[in-house]
């Protein structure tokens, strides 16, 4: 309704992505600018957000699951390396010791994320039946069977402490490994990911804000704040719960074989128990069970470090001269801010962007 743009009158209006014509400016700026961005910032920066997009992807996976759906899990790691995986075999080369079929991208992108949702259905029908600490366990023991098969499966992971390439950048048939011609300006690789891993990201964010507000998001809710009562009102506990899995490690495989093709290269020891962890730790300091939480909390990982160097650099301080080296020093800096997170924000960055919006939107009367 005219001046009352927060009451609704009917679902379509509510459920619409953009529910009015500001949101829609806002966005197109944004995305305006961001694509700017990557013919003017440097390689490093490029780089460092590309990383931050595809572990958006990762964490929106586990937001589904554990931010909607209100169900623990140790097992996000493993589908992030099914993906990985599944997309280098499909679209990585072949060698003496590892099995690659050359596919075009529009093929292994999303196999990686199908097969990842597909075996999440084999662990679905345990987990439905567990919550909480037996739930956790249980995702737990299927991460270290992922881990020892990744280790194990030479042909395709290429073995503990070797690892494989991963796969190509190739879209229709062009290969994008040296970049594109487009007229008389050449794209470079890296800005071409960026791209790719930009408009990847705002898919699968839009994905998940539909899936937050249709029919199976407030399943989702109900079952999370309370799993009894909302099987008495009809909701399918076996349906519902098994397709948060499925949905999470969708967005787990995706994720994490667009973010393989950032590194070149990747080994099976990178989805151990720390790395799971860490998916849960980012959500929890973006913001759980809110669309924009994980992109925050994304960010904040990956700049976090690039700041720390950063700062390092332009005071003219090495690391010989530190008491820690910088990992360490990362690690420390994240721990501390969860801890600080957990005490003083628990609803993380996004619940610091919503004070300051409102704060903003009723200025001048803002108390």
């Amino acid at each position: 309704m005219r001046k009352r743009p927060n009451l609704y009158t009917n679902y379509s209006t509510e459920n619409a992505i953009f529910s009015n014509s500001t949101q829609k400016f806002w966005f197109f700026i944004l995305t305006f600018l961001a694509v700017s961005l990557c013919f003017v910032a440097t390689d490093y920066w490029i780089l460092l957000i590309s990383r931050s997009l595809t572990f958006a992807i990762g964490a929106w996976g586990i937001n589904i699951v554990s931010g909607l759906a209100g169900q623990i899990t140790l097992a996000h790691g493993s589908f992030i390396g099914i993906g990985v995986y599944t997309a280098a075999v499909l679209g990585g080369s072949a060698s003496s010791s590892v099995i690659g079929l050359d596919l075009d991208m529009i093929i292994w992108l999303p196999a990686a994320g199908i097969v990842a949702a597909l075996i999440s259905l084999i662990l679905a029908p345990i987990a439905v039946r567990l919550k909480g600490l037996n739930l956790a366990l249980v995702t737990l023991a299927f991460l270290f069977i992922c881990s020892h098969i990744f280790s194990n499966f030479i042909s395709v992971t290429g073995g503990a402490g070797i690892g494989r390439k991963v796969a190509k950048l190739v879209l229709f048939g062009v290969n994008l490994e040296d970049g594109l011609l487009v007229g008389n300006f050449l794209l470079e690789k890296n800005q071409i990911q960026y791209l790719f891993c930009l408009f990847l990201c705002m898919f699968m964010g839009f994905g998940f804000k539909n899936i937050v507000r249709s029919r199976a998001g407030r399943a989702y809710a109900g079952i999370r704040d309370g799993d009894i009562a909302a099987e008495a009102l009809g909701v399918n506990l076996f349906r519902y719960k098994a397709s948060a899995f499925a949905l999470a490690s969708f967005y787990a495989g995706v994720g994490g074989a667009m973010a393989s093709t950032i590194s070149g290269g990747v080994e099976p020891g990178l989805f151990n128990l720390l790395f799971s962890i860490l998916a849960v730790a980012i959500i929890v300091i973006g913001g759980a069970g809110t669309v924009l939480g994980p992109l925050f909390g994304a960010f904040f990982y990956i700049m976090v470090p690039g700041l720390i160097q950063y700062v390092l650099k332009i005071t003219h301080l090495t690391e010989s001269a530190l008491p820690l080296n910088l990992g360490q020093i990362e690690a420390m800096v994240f721990g501390l801010c969860i801890i600080l997170f957990l005490i003083f924000e628990p609803r993380g960055l996004w619940g610091i962007w919503f004070r300051l919006r409102n704060y903003f939107k009723a200025w001048p009367f803002s108390y």
